[in-house]
């Protein structure tokens, strides 16, 4: 199923986002509290089916068949009405799995729509090859989605393993509870946030940055 985007619209912000944190810092959590309304029209790369239940108040739903996910995003994007869906295969992903999604997302952006597509990759870095500049269809989501109303939010754990290219292209940043300092250090380096700020971070707790502002929170259920 080949897909393009439509309408080139330069006038449009970036929007991107990521979350970076050690396993069980509440990365997820992020996404569905700081980074989605329940009227956003949303797809998730949901691997480990994280997304199961609802998402900002709205079922999500999910499909293990990349078609049939597919023709649920695209009669979703006809609409101007809010959705929440989901790619889980149900087995082992791999990097053609989430270039295939990241494909579809591309595919069905559109600089006019009344709505921009939210596109949430989880587990970035367990899904590509590079640190370097991201390559395939999640690269051109990050190089290009701007213009066709597309905001990532990619999800990883350290911003040494994945490509450069997600923390160069991103809006924001939502800094999570690091396992070891030198994740600290190397987030003050690509973000300017100073190291001493992120080291003493807890579970749930956050800084977001929005260009070269930031401020801390922390989220509740």
């Amino acid at each position: 199923m080949k897909l393009q985007p439509v309408n080139q619209n330069n006038m449009l912000d970036n929007h991107h986002a990521y979350a970076v944190g050690m396993s069980g810092c509440g990365k997820t959590s992020a996404a569905k509290k700081l980074f989605v309304n329940p009227t956003d029209q949303v797809i998730i790369f949901d691997p480990l089916n994280d997304y199961q239940g609802k998402l900002a108040g709205r079922v999500v739903r999910s499909y293990s068949n990349l078609r049939d996910f597919a023709v649920a995003v695209i009669a979703g994007r006809k609409t101007k009405q809010g959705f929440k869906i989901a790619y889980y295969p149900k087995r082992e992903t791999t990097e053609e799995d989430f270039d295939r999604f990241c494909s579809i997302a591309w595919g069905v952006g559109d600089g006019k729509h009344a709505k921009p597509l939210k596109v949430i990759c989880e587990e970035v870095a367990e899904h590509s090859h590079t640190t370097g500049k991201a390559t395939g269809y999640h690269g051109k989501l990050l190089r290009l989605g701007r213009k066709y109303n597309i905001h990532t939010i990619n999800m990883f754990q350290r911003g040494q393993e994945v490509s450069k290219t997600i923390i160069d292209n991103c809006q924001y940043a939502c800094v999570m509870m690091q396992k070891a300092d030198d994740s600290a250090h190397y987030i003050q380096r690509k973000t300017g946030i100073p190291a001493s700020e992120v080291i003493p971070l807890a579970k749930l707790e956050y800084i977001l940055q929005d260009g070269k502002q930031w401020k801390k929170g922390v989220i509740h259920w």
